[in-house]
């Protein structure tokens, strides 16, 4: 376990790779090769020294995940087809720290500069969510959640909204945009072809 070096908020990164993988074909996309890795090392590595403990919200392959983090949990199979926030809700319950640090599995160019700058941006402001943003629109899945705020809300909205939109969960909350300039650190991979070429 890496404690955070962050006093103002402590941090458990949730690292999400529970989707289906439906564009790649049904495959797990988290154990993916790329650059000889699989995509969910890429975040792990990066979040580990921003945090006091490393969480995977998976659906599959759960043993393999075990062997890399600190916890792995799946969904709620009550809330199935919900999308992310069914991940997070279920993880909510193995969280200690004030916050979670929320990163898919499929972006391994994100930089540690950006991680620190929306870091700060959660401390100056704790009680909203913070995410990363970038000319071409919101990455919602690169943010800083309150613990606190989740277990409010996020069952209540979960089981009401006809829509279960990131973004409009994050409204409810109250949140801001981080912007980051680099706008390749966002390229994931949702094709086979993809990780092919990148090798």
């Amino acid at each position: 376990m890496v404690v955070s070096h962050y006093s103002d908020i402590t941090l458990t990164a949730v690292i999400l790779a529970g989707g289906e993988g439906q564009r790649m074909g049904g495959v797990d996309k988290g154990l993916q090769i790329y650059q000889g890795r699989p995509l969910v090392h890429y975040m792990l590595s990066l979040a580990g020294s921003l945090s006091e403990s490393l969480v995977i919200s998976a659906n599959r392959n759960l043993d393999r995940y075990r062997q890399m983090a600190d916890c792995v949990v799946p969904d709620d199979e009550c809330l199935g087809g919900v999308g992310p926030l069914g991940g997070l809700l279920a993880v909510l319950g193995y969280v200690h720290s004030s916050h979670m640090l929320v990163l898919p599995c499929d972006t391994p160019k994100l930089s540690r500069a950006a991680l620190v700058e929306l870091i700060a941006s959660a401390e100056a402001c704790s009680d909203k969510i913070h995410y990363l943003s970038t000319v071409s629109g919101s990455q919602p899945l690169h943010a800083i959640l309150p613990v606190a705020s989740l277990q409010a809300s996020l069952r209540a909205f979960l089981h009401t909204a006809e829509h279960h939109g990131v973004m409009k969960f994050y409204r409810e909350i109250g949140c801001h945009a981080v912007h980051w300039d680099v706008e390749s650190e966002f390229d994931n991979f949702n094709y086979s072809h993809q990780l092919q070429a990148a090798k």
